[in-house]
């Protein structure tokens, strides 16, 4: 049982649930099932997370769920013998009740040490056989929003706890990056990510001041994470012209955003084999710095002084957001990180289209999911472009998701699964959607089908057809949260 979703927490950020998701798709039992999903549309690395509560119920490893062992080495164990390579998430928003009341939770540093444990635990147990790794998912926007949610009687946000929770993430990863090299790499020959979610802004107009603060938007979303973990410290137009400037305007005594010591820098310099990088729609800025401030404090958000127009990409307030492509998103952000971060290699750890209609249309065909493709063709071929024609070091792209599963912010009405799980009879069958061929086409002769994205939320338009003659060769791994790019082509 997921404690913390039997609270009362805000609609927001659950959706409307109108069942608890204790059991969801109910992969513990199906993930035979799963993976046979995965073979047929002919994906080559399978991306999931790891459960802390789940193997190491207390938070370390004084108590080990044997269970729940065996059921990750059953799942790695199957998509191996479905020449499918495995890809370990260590941390998806979720973590022990024990660890919560022994360290506080994220915005308190007591937690780093335990993160560090259960790392090295999951590296003891799977690394013989995994090779592919992240530490935690989108710790930036988790730390604006979802790690901040209280839990009665154990836990208060407080002014600052934003900022803590990302440099706690930060020094977790850390630990893990380290404790991999000191006694697992030289024998696993793994490679660790660190992962950041952006939803890449562009400047609503030429104007100095939009051009500014769309470059403060990228920064404080991608630079916070990226910037410590390639350079040993976060960016200084973020740490001293914007938070420590506004915390001594509040009066503080101290930044909001704590310091990293000169040990923690050394050790944080480097640690990362390569970027993640979660990428769905991109978001339009303008200059925010003449904005009210808030009252009580600033934050995170608040800080970059960008805001947005025409659109509010806070949980809860998407709308129609992950039904619409913003293809751009993955030609400006990799050129962005290639030349901010070394052209670390790069590795596109999410990106889907969600298929939201059946919430205006409950008898529309959950199985009909064209614009899907086109989707994926459009942002494919912009990075494919910037891999080929920029120099961008891209390693791989994961499509989210593999099944349709309960979504933060939509609970199970936002379906981005490449295949229907049956939650509306309760069976929770599994059926392949129509989208299957181009995923096909993508891992058996590895080129792009050049399909246009032509669909309009509110309205019945397709996303073209499947037999556009025109495709992309594809030169890195093709993946799923789905597939890996290597030797890709767009078909043309």
């Amino acid at each position: 049982m997921d404690v913390f979703l039997q609270q009362e927490i805000p609609p927001e950020y659950t959706g409307d649930i109108t069942q608890q998701p204790n059991v969801t798709a109910d992969s513990y039992h199906r993930y035979k099932e799963d993976v046979a999903m995965a073979a047929t549309l002919k994906l080559q690395v399978y991306r999931f997370s790891v459960s802390w509560p789940r193997v190491l119920p207390e938070g370390d490893t004084s108590k080990i769920n044997q269970d729940g062992v065996n059921y990750y080495n059953n799942l790695i164990n199957e998509l191996i013998k479905n020449n499918i390579q495995p890809m370990i998430t260590m941390n998806h928003f979720d973590y022990p009740l024990a660890t919560l009341k022994k360290t506080g939770g994220w915005a308190n540093k007591a937690i780093v040490p335990a993160f560090r444990e259960y790392a090295d635990f999951l590296f003891k147990t799977f690394g013989d056989r995994v090779r592919l790794w992240t530490t935690i998912n989108e710790a930036n926007y988790y730390c604006m929003n979802f790690a901040l949610l209280p839990v009665p009687g154990l836990y208060t946000p407080q002014v600052g706890d934003d900022y803590k929770c990302v440099h706690h993430t930060i020094l977790a990863h850390m630990e893990a990056y380290r404790v991999y090299e000191e006694k697992y790499r030289k024998t696993q020959g793994g490679k660790i990510g660190a992962a950041a979610l952006t939803l890449w802004c562009r400047p609503n107009s030429t104007a100095y001041e939009d051009i500014q603060a769309a470059e403060r938007g990228n920064l404080f979303a991608l630079g916070s994470i990226y910037h410590p973990v390639v350079y040993g410290d976060y960016p200084t137009a973020l740490k001293e012209r914007r938070v420590a400037h506004y915390s001594a305007l509040e009066g503080r005594s101290s930044s909001r955003l704590p310091s990293f010591t000169d040990e923690e820098r050394a050790r944080l310099k480097g640690s990362a084999d390569f970027l993640c990088f979660n990428a769905y729609m991109g978001t339009t800025v303008a200059d925010g710095t003449k904005q009210p401030r808030p009252a009580g404090g600033g934050t995170i958000q608040s800080d970059r002084d960008a805001a947005e127009v025409a659109s509010d990409t806070r949980p809860g307030h998407f709308g129609d957001l992950f039904m619409r492509a913003n293809p751009w998103v993955l030609r400006d952000a990799p050129l962005w990180i290639r030349d901010n971060y070394n052209n670390t290699p790069l590795f596109i750890t999410e990106n889907g289209w969600a298929d939201e209609r059946g919430k205006a249309d409950p008898k529309s065909d959950p199985l009909d999911d064209e614009p899907r493709v086109g989707y994926h063709s459009v942002y494919l071929q912009e990075l494919i472009r910037v891999a080929t024609e920029e120099n961008v070091n891209v390693m791989g792209y994961l499509v989210w998701s593999l099944i349709d599963a309960f979504e933060w912010t939509a609970g199970y009405t936002r379906k981005f699964g490449l295949v229907h799980v049956d939650y509306e009879n309760g069976s929770l069958n599994r059926t392949i959607k129509k989208s299957a061929w181009f995923f096909q086409e993508l891992g058996t002769n590895r080129r792009v089908p050049k399909v246009p994205f032509t669909f309009v939320p509110g309205s019945s338009t397709g996303a073209g057809s499947k037999a556009i003659p025109m495709h992309y060769a594809m030169p890195f791994l093709f993946v799923f949260g789905l597939s890996c790019l290597h030797g890709l082509e767009i078909n043309i």
